[in-house]
């Protein structure tokens, strides 16, 4: 006796209706390959879409040329911490403070498959694309991948961790190594990755057959008769027996197999009849006795046929991840819905034709029939098709399920009705509706160190203002670094969490008073990041602080900002040398730095009051690449945040002698109310002035002191300096700081 083992619609349904089209399975075959006391599942669709961590577990076989897979971690470093402490605050208005954070990062190993295979192309992490095509990825120092062949190298990685000589090569392993990856972004977890694989050749069902049924060492005859057509992709993630994982593809691909003479044998369902039986051959029967009916007719009933089935697959529309096409039988009694697990790489059309065909075939297939036909029909094994004439004097176009040698001389065949015709029919899905993803890169980072006058109280320590920005979206901060040994080695500086208003001048501001609004200059600016906006206030606002802004140097305040073209703005109703940097209004050049100071980002790590005056080597790194990837600048810190502004107001006055009486207003950095109504703050240890006296070439010729806002230049020291009595004298005013000395000058000739 020999019985068909692998139909050609069923898969996995069970109950009733997998009685009709379910598997059907030979004892004789059945211990030889399906071994029934190893309880084993076929491949599923979730088996390669979660990530795993375990030892032991199977090791994938990928057959086609494109497939997405998860993979096992093999090797971790577990989590390394990277501590930054940063300092805020002091003097001068604000308390210090000290902020520790802490990020992670690990390198590990992630198996794939078996190998060899021909590349890696795209990486997910937790369902987000990490790395495109290109290769281009923004959280690991390196990705790197090795295809499984045999003559592979342990990972340096790896080895630099275990030690020379014990780390395996994992020859035969497709595997990924992720090189300091960054864990910020994935809560500090190993996220769940998910690869996109290409194979080194094609494959067709027919060679997939061969190499599974020859690593389960099951003997088959002719697997190209069941091979007409390519295979995408398909996957095998655990341990299963050669019949489970045939299942899948059978179903897919609607081809029978059965064991024929100890080996198996695979037969496509839109195969050639192997025989025609004209009505006078069937009802074989012993001499002497009755002839029997011609056939034994059975209808399988409505309710146990599918209502509908629902095909489940891996859509390369949608990037691989599981999709689901149905047929539905709009008029039936039936309530069976099936789903059927395929974990093979089909496009959404083709899935759904999976499922009309499978619809179709099973109902065409509930009309059963049992010949008895003579032994000269020995020849027709399980899985072939014979065409049988009936009463009626149509003919039948059968499918053999089971054949049974019945003595003397007859045979007894099982048949159910060939639905072979619906195989050509196609089907048309809905469109995937899939978001498209791209890997947004950090990009460079656009830095400034800003030398200015403290913008507020609280920062009045020794220090400078820092703002970066990029033009990608994947931007994500940076971090300043800073080197001591002339761009040698270079230490983490100061962090850039927040994208700073940044962009350069397109014309030259003009020049312009400090005194009122500056109606009469405007200048054009444009933006770094596209995402970035400016906008117009009321003058009131201004006067309030908003819309401040560093051009060049110059600290000024804008009140109207003009969109003109995309990231570009023309900026209007000005108020200028704001801060103490009326020194910086003239000069201005096309291609100025632009910072909006109101719009965040803006940061102010502290400094060594040591740094003052000497030159320093910085990069800005993007965060998610490297520090060899910025480019170094130099900088040196001039002290400006504690220089005094420019004393305000200077006059002088002639006495009958000739001596000249000095006096002027000084002015204060610091914010604190006008709350006397007499004068400002002082805002340094003591109030202290150095007055030079110049020549016509700005030599000077005496340098006076003073603790008030006044002095007085005698006529007797002007004829020791200049011969005689000066009717007109050249006069530069500081207000000198404890800490950095001079201020910025008034100049004035009176």
């Amino acid at each position: 006796m020999a019985t068909i083992v692998l139909s050609a619609v069923g898969f996995a349904l069970g109950g009733p209706l997998g009685a009709s089209i379910g598997s059907f399975i030979g004892s004789q075959i059945d211990q030889q390959l399906f071994a029934p006391t190893f309880r084993s599942e076929g491949p599923r669709l979730g088996d390669l879409t979660v990530q795993a961590s375990s030892y032991g577990n199977p090791i994938p076989r990928i057959f086609g040329p494109e497939n997405r897979v998860s993979g096992n971690v093999i090797w971790s470093t577990g989590l390394i911490e990277t501590k930054t402490t940063k300092k805020q605050g002091g003097k001068g208005g604000g308390a210090k403070s000290e902020t520790t954070s802490y990020t992670y990062h690990v390198d590990c190993a992630i198996a794939l498959c078996r190998g060899p295979i021909a590349s890696v192309k795209r990486i997910w992490a937790d369902g987000k694309l990490f790395r495109d095509e290109s290769g281009a990825q923004k959280q690991a120092n390196a990705v790197r991948v090795y295809t499984g062949t045999e003559s592979q190298m342990p990972d340096p990685t790896m080895e630099a961790a275990l030690g020379a000589g014990n780390s395996p090569a994992h020859r035969g392993l497709a595997y990924v190594v992720f090189d300091r990856l960054e864990l910020g972004d994935f809560g500090n977890r190993i996220p769940n990755f998910t690869f996109e694989i290409e194979a080194h050749s094609s494959a067709t069902v027919a060679t997939v057959i061969e190499e599974l049924c020859g690593a389960a060492n099951v003997p088959f005859l002719d697997a190209a008769r069941a091979d007409y057509l390519d295979l995408r992709g398909y996957n095998i993630a655990r341990a299963a027996t050669i019949r489970s994982v045939l299942d899948p593809l059978r179903t897919a691909f609607f081809f029978d197999a059965s064991e024929i003479e100890g080996e198996l044998q695979f037969f496509p369902s839109d195969g050639t009849p192997v025989a025609k039986v004209p009505r006078d051959e069937l009802g074989a029967h012993e001499f002497g006795t009755d002839r029997p009916a011609d056939y034994e007719a059975t209808r399988t009933a409505d309710i146990e046929l599918p209502r509908q089935i629902v095909v489940q697959h891996m859509d390369p529309a949608r990037d691989y991840q599981a999709n689901s096409q149905r047929a539905r039988r709009s008029t039936t009694k039936s309530d069976a819905d099936l789903s059927v697990e395929l974990p093979i790489v089909l496009s959404a059309d083709d899935a759904k034709a999976i499922a009309e065909r499978m619809a179709s075939m099973a109902w065409i297939g509930r009309d059963g029939f049992t010949y008895q036909l003579p032994i000269t029909y020995l020849h027709v094994e399980p899985g072939n098709k014979i065409v049988v004439g009936h009463a009626d004097g149509k003919e039948r176009v059968v499918r053999v399920t089971r054949r049974e040698l019945r003595l003397p001389g007859s045979l007894l065949v099982e048949c159910k009705t060939d639905g072979a015709a619906v195989l050509s029919k196609g089907a048309t899905a809905a469109p995937a509706i899939v978001p498209t993803q791209s890997v947004a890169l950090p990009g460079v980072t656009t830095a400034h160190i800003l030398d200015l006058p403290i913008l507020r109280n609280a920062d009045d320590v020794s220090g400078f203002y820092t703002a970066g920005t990029g033009a990608s979206t994947g931007w994500r901060g940076a971090i300043l670094y800073r080197s001591r040994d002339g761009g040698v080695n270079y230490d983490s500086f100061a962090e850039m969490i927040d994208g700073a208003v940044i962009g350069t001048a397109d014309d030259a501001l003009g020049e312009g008073s400090p005194e009122f609004w500056d109606e009469a200059n405007s200048v054009t600016v444009t933006l770094t990041n596209p995402a970035d906006t400016l906008e117009s206030v009321t003058a009131l606002q201004v006067l309030n602080g908003s819309n401040a802004a560093v051009i060049g140097g110059e600290v000024f305040q804008f009140r109207n900002a003009t969109l003109i073209a995309p990231s570009r703005y023309r900026l209007d109703g000005l108020l200028r040398g704001r801060k103490g940097t009326e020194d910086q209004i003239a000069g201005h050049a096309a291609g100025d730095r632009f910072v909006l100071l109101t719009g965040g980002g803006i940061y102010r790590p502290e400094l060594e009051a040591g740094e003052v005056g000497v030159e320093r080597s910085y990069k800005a790194a993007s965060v998610g690449t490297n520090l060899s990837d910025a480019a170094p600048f130099t900088f040196t810190h001039s002290g400006r945040w504690a220089k005094p502004y420019a004393p305000a107001h200077l006059r002088g006055a002639r006495n009958g002698t000739g001596d000249l009486a000095l006096s002027w207003i000084r002015r204060t950095r610091l914010e604190d109310p006008w709350t006397d109504g007499i004068d400002a703050p002082l805002g340094e240890a003591a109030e202290a002035y150095e007055i030079d006296i110049l020549d016509s070439g700005g030599v000077v010729k005496r340098t006076l002191s003073s603790a008030t806002p006044t002095a007085t230049y005698p006529a007797a020291d002007q004829i020791t300096d200049f011969g005689s009595a000066q009717s007109a004298i050249r006069v530069r005013v500081y207000q000198i700081s404890a800490r950095v000395g001079r201020g910025l000058p008034t100049e004035k000739t009176l």
